[in-house]
């Protein structure tokens, strides 16, 4: 069976994109971190250790590469700054995050109902939504308990 990895490199061969070694070292840690939103420093500091030829402007524009071939989403979570999200191949990615204003800590929010606003958006007004970014700002249940502590 195939590994995710390969999987990737494929839809981007297939698509024309050169996987360079620098290029597969990314998508290592982007695969090996999916469930995670990294920022590109933060990419770069994990591939460094393994790999200290790498140049931060290589990661940045890799990461720019792969947004544009939808192997990852950018988000901008204001202070927290520009984080990306591995998107599986043939998996609809868009899903509106929660932000811990106390610890930072991103969740993800998977809701069918959102898909369905979407939906009847999109009949609604006669559109095709693309993509949409919805951020909800809160204190997360662990923060929210350790406040109500104190």
């Amino acid at each position: 069976m195939e590994s995710l990895l390969e999987k990737v490199k494929n839809n981007l061969k297939i698509k024309g994109v050169k996987v360079t070694l620098q290029r597969q070292k990314i998508l290592d840690v982007i695969i090996k971190n999916q469930h995670k939103h990294l920022t590109t420093e933060e990419i770069y500091m994990i591939i460094r250790k393994e790999y200290p030829e790498i140049g931060l402007a290589t990661v940045y524009r890799t990461m720019q590469l792969l947004e544009q071939n939808s192997i990852v989403c950018k988000f901008d979570f204001d202070e927290d700054g520009i984080r990306y999200e591995f998107m599986e191949p043939g998996n609809e990615h868009q899903h509106p995050h929660f932000i811990c204003k106390e610890c930072g800590k991103v969740y993800p929010i998977k809701d069918t109902m959102l898909g369905f606003v979407k939906n009847k958006i999109e009949k609604k007004y006669n559109l095709k939504i693309i993509n949409y970014s919805l951020k909800f700002y809160g204190v997360c249940a662990n923060c929210n308990k350790e406040l109500s502590e104190k």
